[in-house]
């Protein structure tokens, strides 16, 4: 794709409504907004709050803009491979073409035959993708799209952490995920001993001491938020002072509260996160192919990144960070390495179910 045309230059600004514009109106646009539409249409399936209202102004938006394909963006935090197992047991039709996954979700899916390999010759900037993300688990379903660490947001004047240990310590209410088990407990393996890294995370002999750190970091949490609106709806509150929130997602979240003295911060590990974007079992196969590649051109992750603040997955964009950030991300494919805690979780789902018990008596105690 040449990014130099006056067309990409120009597309990832366009906002949706020219975008229907420019393809003739909305009948065409409304056509297929679920799974099963025509070939002029696809949905894609990714996070919800900021993160999905980034990716469709970003991505989605400019590549209807470029090839006249409509885009639906289905925007969920949950649910969403569930819907494409009970589509595909029921014999219908995938509701999502193209769908952003990670972790667990990712691993479900691939081994539960729910997408297709991705045809990498429709994916030539696939080439500018990390070598780390590429390497460290399979891409063969899956092509890396963005990738973001968990940070600490706080309010500025107030007591807070500027690193995990302290969440031991500070004297102050505190917030963290508890929605989710993983980034909590990477947290606890971090602040233990008992194993080098996070290695606790995979040894059941090492989880005594791992929990026990947690009890410790439990006893400072005023709130276990399930979401990013209970981040913001627990700082406003006075419930936390500060928290363990995706750095990417607070900085956005911070641009769009310029009237509260927030403040973000980035430790020098932390847990994280990658996506994968994978075609399900569509028949838009080919569309969703270069659907993935438009999303990993050099300038379209730029400008992703540029208004999200998430790790981009095209290294290219290495040079370009936004000022916000640049100190903070890796510039080198060995830095993106040490940058993220991911937790494996093919290492992780032998003991998935006794790790979330755990995590849940610990956090309900």
């Amino acid at each position: 794709m040449d990014t130099g045309s006056d067309a990409s230059r120009q597309r990832s600004r366009l906002s949706r409504r020219a975008a229907l514009g420019a393809i003739g109106g909305t009948t065409v646009a409304l056509a297929g907004c679920t799974g099963g539409g025509s070939a002029d249409s696809l949905t894609v399936s990714v996070y919800g709050g900021a993160y999905g209202n980034v990716f469709e102004e970003e991505v989605a938006d400019p590549f209807e803009a470029e090839t006249g394909i409509s885009v639906e963006v289905a925007k969920a935090w949950s649910n969403r491979v569930t819907k494409l197992r009970s589509a595909q047991s029921g014999g219908g039709e995938p509701p999502f073409d193209v769908i952003g996954l990670s972790g667990f979700n990712y691993l479900s899916a691939r081994t539960e035959g729910l997408l297709q390999s991705v045809r990498y010759e429709n994916v030539p900037n696939a080439e500018k993708v990390w070598p780390f993300f590429r390497e460290y688990r399979t891409d063969e379903y899956g092509v890396p799209g963005e990738a973001g660490p968990l940070g600490i947001v706080y309010k500025e004047g107030k007591p807070h952490a500027e690193s995990w240990a302290e969440f031991t310590t500070t004297d102050a209410p505190a917030g963290m995920n508890g929605g989710y088990w993983k980034n909590p407990l990477i947290v606890s393996a971090l602040l233990t001993d008992a194993a080098p890294g996070i290695e606790e995370l995979y040894d059941p002999d090492q989880y005594d001491p791992m929990f026990s750190t947690l009890e410790e970091i439990a006893a400072n949490v005023a709130s276990w938020y399930q979401g990013g609106a209970d981040v913001w709806s627990a700082l406003d509150g006075g419930t936390i002072d500060y928290g363990g929130f995706y750095f990417a997602s607070g900085l956005a979240g911070i641009d769009n509260r310029p009237e509260k003295e927030y403040g973000m911060l980035l430790p020098e590990q932390s847990p994280g996160y990658f996506t994968n974007f994978c075609v399900t079992n569509t028949d838009r196969r080919e569309e969703s192919e270069q659907f993935l590649d438009f999303m990993l051109d050099t300038e379209i992750q730029t400008n992703w990144h540029q208004s999200g603040y998430y790790v981009p997955a095209n290294q290219e964009v290495a040079g370009s960070y936004a000022d916000r950030v640049a100190d903070d991300y890796p510039a080198t494919n060995e830095e993106l390495e040490s940058f993220l805690l991911l937790g494996n979780s093919e290492r992780l789902a032998e003991n998935q179910s006794t790790l979330s018990d755990r995590f849940t008596q610990v956090i309900s105690s």
